[in-house]
């Protein structure tokens, strides 16, 4: 397994990171961008709760309102940011700590 972890990083040096145009930094970024750019439409509990949201708001002055639902707006997105990259990440542990596991087992 070392050899093909020592492979995979010489290829990850010697072939840098390429985000054409997206302005993504990592390819962590650049996946979570194509996840975001993928979505076709909310779930129905997702625009139920920005119904209810609006039912709380319409009540304050147009600029208040908008500031408050923006302030949502970014408030979601960087949380599901922040659970796609955890994600991906959990992910990448739970498999390394897996392979750790069956090697133990075959020594």
């Amino acid at each position: 397994m070392n050899k093909i972890a020592t492979r995979l990083n010489a290829y990850i040096q010697s072939h840098p990171f390429d985000a054409g145009d997206s302005g993504c930094e990592t390819v962590l970024d650049q996946l979570y961008q194509a996840y975001a750019e993928s979505h076709e439409s909310d779930p129905a509990e997702i625009g139920d709760g920005f119904k209810e949201l609006e039912e709380f708001l319409h009540t304050l002055p147009l600029e208040d309102n908008n500031a408050v639902f923006n302030l949502c707006c970014r408030l979601c997105s960087a949380y599901e940011r922040k659970a796609f990259r955890d994600g991906l990440q959990y992910g990448a542990v739970l498999m390394m700590e897996l392979l750790r596991s069956d090697e133990t087992r075959h020594c």
